[in-house]
Order: structure tokens, then C-alpha cells, then sequence
């Protein structure tokens, strides 16, 4: 019995590695088959399973147009996500390049006159806040969000154009009313700057378009003058 199991075992250990030395030209050289498409859903209801053909995360309006360009060339379509919380699947298409506009996410500017600030379309509200708390410290005179969409915080800027999102506040009109202007890179890779005096046709169906209309690269919105508000109880 001991010489048939040490036999056995010096056979199976043979195979082991013949196996792997068949194996190890593929191995060594990276040419194991890679999936050239993957998976991805949005984070409130899990219901909308997609496969896109890749994630590209762009970071400036040079990295849309360039890919947007490449995307025309090799007859593809683009679809276009950042927090991926829509719930109606808007953001994703079967096979298509999906643009991550995550990394578009820094304040650019804050005219202290005007009260007007320029955002990248990635970022999210809480930064987008503490920027304003953070630039204007010590300022007597000082700028503020006139609203922020109802029902949560980490929404990107540019998806809440994109829904034409709603505040809590009933006075006020959705998003739209708060945007001074925004930046689009439409489907041939050119910019555009929307604002309701030029492109006004594109600042009012982007607005509210779901990215149909081109990607939004950035947003300037209309601050309102910060308020101390006093809570009082009769």
C-alpha cells in the first residue's frame, strides 16, 4: 500500500506540474483573455443592472471632448454618471463607454462681487458648502447655497442639472432658477457655454435633460446672501 500511494502521489504531483509548465507561456506573457466589459448599478434601489463596454473616469473638459472623439470614431455611445443615484436607470446604456465625472471635482472660483461660483460638475454638495465656509472666513459680507436638493447630501452637481432637482424650499423654483450658467461639451467634442443669453436653447433642455444634451464639465450657480436664522418657539 505505501509503495502505490507514494507512486500515486508522484503521479499527481507530474501532472500539477506539467499542467502549469503548459500553462505558464499564457501566464508569463499576460495573455490570459481580459473582460472587456463589466457591470454597474445605482446605489438607492440596486434595480438597475447594466453591462457598459468600460468606465472611463474624466477629470477636465480636454478628457470628455478626447473621449467623446474617440467615442464618435469607433461608432460608440456614451452615457454619463457621477453619484449614480438616479433610480430610473438614466445614467447607464447597455454597452456604451460610461463617462465618470467623478473627478471633476473641484471649486474653481467664487466672485465675492457677484456672488456667483464656479464649481466642476463632480463635486458634491458637503464640499461644495464647506468650499463657501472656507474661502469666505473672516468676510463680513458673506455668500451662501440658496437651496440643495431634498432627500440627501452627496449628490454631484452636475446630476442634480442633469434632474433639474427640487429643495425643500417652497418659494423656489428647482435647481434651474440657482444656475447662472454651465459649461457642455456636446456630441462633436465642442464647448459650449450655456447660460440663458447664450445657448439658450441647450441651458434650457440640458437643464433637466439627463445628459442627452452633452456632458457638463462645470456650473456656475447664483449664491444669495448668507442669513442668520433664528429659531423661535411660542
Amino acid at each position: 500500500m505505501g509503495a502505490v500511494g507514494t507512486n500515486e502521489m508522484k503521479r499527481r504531483e507530474f501532472l500539477k506540474q506539467a499542467g502549469l509548465a503548459a500553462l505558464f507561456p499564457y501566464v508569463g506573457q499576460g495573455q490570459r483573455p481580459k473582460p472587456t466589459s463589466m457591470m454597474v448599478n445605482d446605489v438607492q434601489t440596486e434595480l438597475n443592472l447594466t453591462r457598459v463596454n468600460r468606465i472611463v473616469t474624466v477629470t477636465s473638459e480636454e478628457d470628455v471632448a478626447n473621449v467623446i472623439g474617440q467615442a464618435r470614431r469607433s461608432g460608440q455611445s456614451i452615457s454619463v454618471a457621477g453619484g449614480r443615484h438616479a433610480a430610473g436607470g438614466q445614467q447607464f446604456g447597455t454597452g456604451t463607454i460610461l463617462l465618470d465625472t467623478t473627478g471633476m471635482n473641484r471649486p474653481l472660483r467664487l466672485d465675492s462681487n457677484s456672488g456667483r461660483l464656479e464649481v466642476g460638475a463632480g463635486i458634491e454638495w458637503p464640499e461644495l458648502v464647506q468650499y463657501t465656509l472656507d474661502v469666505q472666513r473672516g468676510n463680513k459680507q458673506q455668500w451662501a447655497i440658496a437651496q440643495k436638493p431634498g432627500g440627501g447630501d452627496h449628490f454631484p452637481i452636475g446630476g442634480t442639472l442633469g434632474a433639474n432637482a427640487h429643495g425643500h424650499t417652497l418659494n423656489r423654483k428647482p435647481i434651474v432658477g440657482d444656475v447662472d450658467s454651465f459649461i457642455l461639451i456636446d456630441a462633436e467634442g465642442r464647448r459650449r457655454r450655456c447660460s440663458r443669453s447664450e445657448n439658450s436653447e441647450l441651458f434650457r433642455v440640458a437643464i433637466g435633460g439627463y445628459g442627452l444634451f452633452g456632458v457638463v464639465t462645470s456650473v456656475t450657480l447664483q449664491l444669495v446672501s448668507r442669513q442668520k436664522l433664528v429659531s423661535c418657539i411660542v
